[in-house]
């Protein structure tokens, strides 16, 4: 259990550490920056959450937020979500934006309340 806890907490800083990087690309302002960025972002998701990224990627929010049921994981996904819809929108893809926003949205209304 314990290699498994510290597997998952070094998932979840290298997610941090992808968000740091990919907000500051983001800050760049120009539209190629942006394309990496939305790219990077779901290479740090399927990472974040390896095998189990097929099924939480689909699932309705409360599915996939008891499917990971460590909320600092959650947590992460949230923000890899959240560069990543604001890297759509710096290229103008409004509807791709929204709805990784709103599918954020979802999920952290149905994030564990309690660390795990």
């Amino acid at each position: 259990m314990l290699h498994q806890r510290d597997f998952i907490l070094r998932l979840i800083e290298q997610a941090g550490a992808a968000v740091a990087r990919l907000r500051a690309m983001l800050g760049l302002g120009n539209t190629a920056e942006a394309e990496i960025v939305v790219h990077e972002a779901e290479q740090a998701q399927a990472a974040l959450f390896g095998a189990l990224w097929a099924s939480v990627r689909v699932l309705d929010p409360a599915s996939a937020a008891m499917l990971v049921g460590d909320a600092r994981q959650l947590h992460a996904w949230l923000d890899l979500l959240r560069v990543q819809a604001a890297a759509y929108e710096q290229i103008g893809a409004m509807a791709e934006s929204q709805a990784l926003t709103a599918r954020a949205d979802a999920l952290e209304r149905a994030a564990p309340s309690a660390e795990s």
